[in-house]
């Protein structure tokens, strides 16, 4: 590896551009990730918006540039979180010739060995002079999902910030700076921090600043296809692939049966004629395939271009005696994929024709395992689009809302997804009181509960100080719970959204919150800026029944479930004194029914006994109640609950059928208004919640 340190370093100090105003002053470096388009941490350009600076190439030529692309959480002043700061800066000159660095294509965590490289202005008698510079870091670990922290081994100067840093054992770029040495954080002392470039896929769906947009709806795939092309053209003699092939980090020696840089290039130029894939789950699925379902990919694992999944296969591809069939594997089932895709018949040949050609080079063994591959099923079926939502057309009749005078419109037909809770992965929000903290107050988790995956770790979390109030929990969840979606969704089905919640504090509306950072951001025809739960499946579940199930509520799960037809049991019944025993003896089919909220002393007693009899499933009102006992509003919602009940086919339609009634409101059908302080508990026993580790606060 030494002897190919100093072509790696020629490369990448090629690649390395240096950011300053139009003025003059520097502000940071960047690292040149595609013709025509530099990759720069955020907090470098942040102050100049949509105006124009300038970017200076490594042979002294300047050129002027502007922010394209930033991700949403960037603040206005202050430091930027690691999950927001990384930003795409457009050279204005057409045609520029310029380098660029190789993109590593895994989302593993980098090797112990990094460079970093930057510009940083002279000083003394040199004055504004700019110098390059570059560092070899240790990593020192990570520094959560986004981030990791460099050795304090090498001092990176001020102005090194947004360059790159390439991994010595890949030879590729692997993150940006983002911080030089701090004296203290917390305990920890280290030499800096990185932002990791696998935030990059997040540009899937950014912040858009350069008023041209020309990179079009998907800026990733648009530039890792332009990055990938540039390759191809670029790296025919004593470029990257030629140092990557003598580095440790990139498969096994060349020989017919390993896996060469020289073939990911090929591949890779392949794939970038390819149209994206139209399902962000759909590359995780080919790899399960590639792998005979013997490899874990995690559904938090952001794959957004077909590249990204060939990463993946780095870490198994020891489970084949040949090094280069899970590749071929993979690629033939991209092939097969993309076929049926519009004006892609041809790319698609193409491809299959060159994994024929490097199928041969293998023997026979491996055209048999190639060649068997077929794509994992999908979802069939006729699927019709209503209203932005992928859905079978399925009229939900709407219960008997008494209201004067008499509703004379029709109720607006919204189509029920044929989606059940479990049925995929649903991401699962932990909400834990901060019990120091001076006022009400939150802790946060966010888990993956997926049936394909054993691990349901936590992804995300604030568990730190005093918590945070509720009110601002939704624009703090924003950016999670946005990342989280972008990597579930699919066109058929939106991942359900699980809140584990204290019974005290079941009120909390999650399935109002927002998606997008600012109201005036909304346009509130498109479905991805809906409230949560008009766009998906929005239940509370129990935070006591974490750790284990209760024998009660495991037989009282499997009952409701099994039963043939729901009925409704109002709780308290009218008339009557609320009694443990109406709940306790209550039949299968009979799901409680509360017209309270948990913040009523009466309704939260309810929701209690209803927990302890064992109860999964519940429905109950947590607008305000009448202070002076149960009215015709009252008997407005239980009516019609009970006919919501009464249609739904069995407990497992109910998160479905209330979020169709959330969308009917959203479009403004007053038939289903009765419906909006409607919240359902759904608390699966047949998927029980982890104990949570540790304690989350102390004074």
């Amino acid at each position: 590896m030494p002897d190919q340190i100093p072509r790696l370093d020629r490369l990448a100090r090629e690649a390395t551009a240096a950011i300053s105003a139009q003025e003059g002053t520097h502000w940071g470096s960047a690292g040149l990730i595609a013709p025509g388009w530099a990759l720069t941490a955020a907090h470098v350009v942040r102050a100049a918006g949509a105006a124009p600076y300038t970017v200076t190439l490594w042979n002294g030529r300047s050129i002027s540039a502007r922010t394209g692309y930033l991700l949403s959480g960037v603040p206005d002043s202050g430091p930027v979180p690691a999950e927001s700061d990384i930003a795409l800066v457009r050279l204005l000159e057409d045609d520029t010739d310029h380098a660029c660095v190789w993109l590593s294509d895994r989302g593993d965590p980098p090797s112990r060995e990094v460079r970093a490289y930057g510009w940083y202005v002279a000083g003394g008698k040199r004055g504004k002079e700019l110098l390059d510079w570059n560092g070899v870091c240790v990593v020192a670990g990570n520094d959560g999902p986004y981030s990791f922290r460099l050795g304090p081994q090498t001092e990176i100067p001020k102005g090194a910030s947004g360059g790159p840093v390439i991994d010595l054992s890949q030879g590729a770029l692997v993150g940006l700076t983002k911080a030089s040495r701090r004296t203290s954080e917390g305990d920890i002392k280290d030499g800096g921090r990185a932002v990791r470039s696998t935030l990059l896929r997040e540009f899937a769906s950014p912040v858009v600043v350069d008023p041209d947009h020309v990179l079009g709806p998907d800026p990733y795939h648009a530039l890792v296809c332009a990055h990938d092309r540039w390759h191809a053209e670029s790296d025919l003699r004593d470029g990257w692939t030629d140092v990557q092939g003598e580095l440790p980090g990139n498969g096994l020696p060349d020989s017919t049966t390993s896996w060469s840089p020289g073939d990911r290039l090929e591949l890779f130029e392949l794939l970038a004629a390819l149209p994206a894939p139209d399902d962000p789950t759909l590359v995780r699925s080919l790899l399960r395939v590639v792998f005979h379902n013997r490899a874990k990919f995690p559904a938090t694992s952001a794959l957004r271009h077909w590249r990204d999944g060939h990463g993946e296969i780095y870490q198994y591809r020891m489970q084949f005696t040949i090094e280069a069939l899970p590749y071929l594997r993979y690629a033939k089932l991209v092939a097969l994929a993309v076929a049926s895709m519009p004006g892609a018949a041809s790319s698609a040949a193409d491809l299959d024709r060159w994994v024929g050609r490097r199928m041969r080079r293998l023997g026979l063994e491996a055209d048999v395992s190639v060649g068997e591959v077929t794509l994992p099923g999908r979802v069939d079926g006729d699927i019709t689009v209503q209203g932005g939502t992928n859905a079978t057309g399925v009229l939900v009749r709407p219960g008997g809302h008494a209201q004067n005078p008499p509703l004379a419109a029709e109720p607006l037909q919204v189509g029920i997804l044929d989606a059940r809770p479990g049925d995929g992965p649903s991401v699962l929000l932990e909400l834990e009181p901060a019990l120091w903290s001076p006022s009400a107050a939150f802790h946060w988790r966010l888990r993956v509960l997926d049936p394909e995956q054993d691990d349901d770790a936590v992804v995300d979390a604030d568990e730190n100080g005093d918590g945070v109030p509720p009110d601002d929990l939704p624009l703090a969840l924003q950016r999670p719970l946005t990342r989280l979606f972008l990597q579930l969704d699919t066109p058929e089905r939106h991942a359900p959204l699980e809140v584990v919640l204290p019974p005290e504090h079941f009120d909390l509306a999650v399935q109002h919150w927002l998606p997008q950072a600012a109201v005036t951001d909304l346009d509130l025809s498109d479905p991805a800026c809906w409230p949560l739960g008009v766009r998906r499946q929005v239940v509370v579940r129990d935070a006591s029944r974490r750790g284990g199930v209760d024998p009660l509520w495991e037989m009282r799960w499997k009952e409701t479930a099994a039963a043939a037809a729901l009925r409704a049991l109002p709780t308290p019944q009218p008339g009557r004194l609320l009694r443990r025993a109406g709940l306790a003896g209550a039949g299968p089919g009979q799901v409680p029914v509360v017209c309270r909220p948990a913040a009523d002393a009466t309704g939260r007693e309810a929701l209690r006994l209803a927990l302890e009899s064992g109860h999964g499933v519940f429905l109950w009102n947590v607008g305000p109640h009448p202070p002076d006992g149960c009215d015709e509003q009252c008997r407005s919602f239980n009516g019609n609950a009970a006919q919501l009940l009464a249609d739904a086919g069995s407990a497992a339609e109910l998160p479905e059928r209330l979020r169709v009634l959330r969308e009917r409101i959203h479009r403004r059908d007053p038939h289903a208004y009765w419906a909006k302080p409607l919240a359902l508990m759904y608390d699966d026993a047949d998927r029980p919640l982890a104990e949570p580790a540790g304690v989350l606060d102390a004074p």
